[in-house]
């Protein structure tokens, strides 16, 4: 049949068993098979077996009787291009049938040889996709029914994205399931992006991670396109560095004027001081009436705030200036006394404190000690507008000194918790912010550290850690002082 001109086939080779088409086939060169199932030396389904282990590459066309269409039909299941029924088929059909074979072989090694090399084009992008520090993600914008941007979906993420964002598992989630308190300015950009298809590169906070971004994003596709990549960058800790900076060239600034300011400050006050003492003695001499108590208050009034200053300009000196603590025996009873005698405390605050007996002598320094008692006491007395009670605790334990300044006043909130030390945060209405950054670099002055525990309407705990340099024959018990207090002004 296909031997007639008309076909116009030419190089047609017929052989009658499998064996001579095996050695055939090993030759190459050959465009098409066509392959009767029932040959002398192979019968059935090995038939196709055998010769398409041969020619993998070469479309096999399957000839077979009616009765064989299971089989001729498993063979094409296997790799064969088609099946002929013998007897049903001329000329035309043959032909037609052998063409569309070969040619769909081509498109088959077409697609094959695309497809490896779009296999080995994204190994390439992945193993990029994955090396690089940088997070990079590609999500998928959700709008609302007003057109508004209001999550978005991670399609894929890099290796780096979860040491970059610290979510887990993101891929095939919405941002707010991953953190609901996300703010809504990154949904807005992205956004825009997806529905402008413009890029855009900024600095942002995520407040929700915790993290400071430098972000590159870029739409995908074009048209009413919905999705964005982003490439970002986690430079928090730049961020915190700068922050530091600008603080330490600010307080580098308050350091170079403390020592003026300080000087300018304490010398009027000297003057202020004296004229009060004159007054209050000249006071004294009036009988009682109405106008000597109104005096008596306000001549009050003046010293408190005179005091209120001076340690303002104590504490913005003690912060500013260098250290050298000068370690010294130490008579630790009399520093307790020293701070609470100078320490203006209400009628409604009970003080009390507790020297462990090994703690009477102490080798600090007794000035750092007692700036730092002060002010941890001044604060605890301000935490207790209602009254209350203020405990100090010096006890002895593994070779260290552990002091506890304790009240029962409003407490600190966590979030505060974690400024206290910082200069210039203060909880107060009236207040600095030096009081505590210098209970802190006093305390590392003297190889010390400082915590700080607090439940919000029960009260405060700091407390003082300090390794032993010197530990004396123990001379004191617990003491505990009067609810009175008396305050005395130091003139310096």
């Amino acid at each position: 049949m296909l031997t007639e001109q008309k076909f116009a086939i030419s190089n047609l080779e017929c052989v009658d068993r499998l064996s001579k088409g095996l050695d055939r086939l090993s030759a190459k060169c050959i465009d098409a098979v066509l392959l009767d199932l029932g040959l002398p030396d192979s019968q059935g389904i090995n038939t196709f077996e055998k010769t398409h282990a041969v020619a993998q590459k070469v479309p096999i066309l399957i000839l077979t009787a009616h009765k064989d269409n299971e089989l001729a039909l498993e063979a094409v299941r296997r790799g064969a291009q088609d099946y002929l029924i013998k007897g049903k088929i001329d000329g035309d059909l043959l032909v037609r049938a052998i063409t569309y074979a070969i040619e769909r072989k081509k498109l088959e090694e077409t697609v094959e040889k695309r497809t490896l090399s779009l296999k080995i084009s994204e190994e390439k992008y992945r193993t990029l996709f994955d090396s690089i520090d940088e997070g990079f993600c590609i999500i998928e914008m959700v709008f609302d029914d007003d057109g508004r941007p209001a999550d978005y979906r991670f399609l894929e993420v890099n290796d780096s994205f979860e040491r970059q964002t610290g979510l887990h598992d993101a891929k095939g989630k919405l941002m707010r399931s991953l953190a609901p308190s996300h703010e809504a300015h990154w949904f807005e950009i992205y956004g825009k992006v997806a529905l402008t298809g413009e890029s855009v590169r900024f600095t942002n906070e995520a407040k929700a991670l915790n993290r400071y971004y430098d972000v590159f994003a870029f739409p995908i596709g074009e048209g009413k396109i919905r999705k964005v990549a982003i490439l970002f960058n986690d430079i928090s800790e730049r961020k915190i560095l700068e922050k530091k900076l600008q603080d330490s060239e600010r307080l580098a600034a308050i350091g170079a004027t403390a020592g003026m300011v300080g000087h300018d400050i304490r010398n009027p006050l000297q003057s202020i001081i004296g004229e009060l003492f004159l007054s209050k003695k000249e006071i004294d001499d009036l009988p009682q009436s109405n106008s000597k108590r109104y005096l008596e208050e306000s001549i009050q009034s003046i010293e408190d705030n005179i005091l209120y200053i001076d340690k303002i300009v104590t504490d913005l000196q003690d912060f500013a200036k260098p250290l050298k603590p000068s370690i010294e025996e130490s008579d630790f009873t009399r520093i307790i006394e020293d701070v609470f005698s100078s320490l203006k405390v209400p009628e409604n605050i009970q003080v009390a404190y507790s020297i462990d007996p090994l703690l009477e002598k102490l080798m600090t320094d007794p000035a750092a000690m007692k700036r730092i008692l002060t002010n941890l006491s001044s604060n605890a007395v301000q935490a207790m507008p209602k009254g209350g009670k203020l405990t100090l605790d010096a006890a002895y334990k593994d070779n260290k000194v552990f002091i506890s300044v304790l009240d029962t006043g409003v407490g600190i909130s966590d979030e505060a918790k974690d400024k206290l030390f910082t200069p210039l945060f203060t909880t107060k209405s009236k207040g600095q912010g030096f009081g505590l950054a210098v209970v802190k670099k006093l305390t590392d002055a003297l190889n010390g550290k400082v915590s700080v525990k607090s439940e919000i309407g029960k009260g405060t705990r700091f407390t003082l850690e300090f390794p032993i340099q010197k530990i004396t024959t123990p001379v004191s018990r617990v003491r505990v002082k009067n609810t009175k207090v008396h305050h005395k002004i130091i003139k310096r």
